[in-house]
């Protein structure tokens, strides 16, 4: 996974708080009150750099992390849990995509908002990669020859009823399908939303955490969109088609290494106008009377 670090305490500068050894999710210290953190498994390192970040002391030395990578945090640029807030209630998937650019600073925030995220032990597995022009076409096309094969058989007249029957969601859509074959003919992409930009989220295939770390990098990366006036549409439908394409397939139009595997994908593109309103959600997990509570227990 990542070469064997070099992990070392500069004894003058330490202050022996011990905050290297508390913050180690390896054991690559031990410490005790008072004393120098002594390293004793370096070969345990993932390198996080939580150790070098936890350091007011700088004396940290660590081989991953040389000094130009290493940056104090700017407290004044950090939003507020107020607009943090409001950034995540007035998110929307707005799907009135135009043919207006992508501004280049915008795609490059989203992909290092997206690289950011968190992965399991710091594997760092997560690939982004970006498609644009036809290769948008070629998963549109795939995505809608796909379903429409599936509901050949499934809404033909013999299989009908039992699709009906066992298959009501898959009935219900049967009309929202044809009517996305129209538009599709009409030489526009409804399932890929009329992209300007398709975002794939993949990992290797095996990989046990693939699902939880891709979408951890979708949301920071759909956070970033939002903030950029960017337009981000989650594509469950491509998600799902691309469940039934062969491997080879798959990675040959998504443009993915061998053996790496699609767990979210994107659409972003500018859109038509903003809404200038949110309306609060109906969920039956989180109600006034929980928020309620929450606002009298900061009080």
């Amino acid at each position: 996974m990542f070469m064997s670090s070099k992990v070392s305490v500069v004894t003058d500068s330490c202050r022996r708080c011990g905050r290297c050894a508390q913050v180690c999710p390896a054991a690559v210290f031990t410490y005790e009150r008072g004393m120098v953190p002594v390293v004793r498994r370096a070969g345990n390192c993932i390198q996080c750099g939580h150790c070098v970040d936890v350091c007011e002391a700088d004396a940290l030395r660590h081989s991953a992390f040389g000094p130009g990578q290493i940056h104090l945090v700017r407290k004044e640029l950090i939003p507020s849990p107020e607009s943090l807030m409001e950034l995540m209630r007035s998110r929307r998937s707005n799907r009135t995509i135009t043919d207006k650019p992508i501004p280049d600073r915008a795609m490059a925030d989203i992909t290092e908002a997206a690289y950011t995220a968190p992965t399991s032990e710091n594997s760092r597995k997560v690939l982004v990669t970006v498609l644009e022009g036809p290769d948008i076409q070629a998963v549109e096309d795939t995505t809608m020859k796909f379903f429409l094969r599936l509901a050949g058989v499934l809404m033909s007249r013999p299989v009908r009823p039992l699709t009906k029957l066992l298959l009501r969601d898959l009935y219900n859509e049967a009309a929202e399908l044809y009517r996305f074959e129209r538009k599709w003919k009409a030489g526009l992409r409804p399932c890929t939303c009329n992209a300007r930009a398709l975002m794939v989220f993949s990992a290797p295939k095996k990989y046990d955490f693939g699902w939880q770390d891709c979408n951890m990098a979708y949301q920071n990366a759909s956070l970033m969109a939002e903030a950029h006036g960017v337009s981000q549409i989650y594509m469950g439908l491509v998600q799902m088609a691309f469940r039934f394409i062969s491997q080879r397939r798959t990675e040959q139009l998504l443009h993915l290494p061998s053996g790496h595997k699609p767990f979210a994908l994107m659409a972003l593109g500018m859109p038509a106008f903003y809404y200038p309103k949110y309306s609060d959600k109906p969920n039956p997990h989180y109600n006034e009377k929980t928020k309620l509570a929450a606002d009298a227990s900061d009080s």
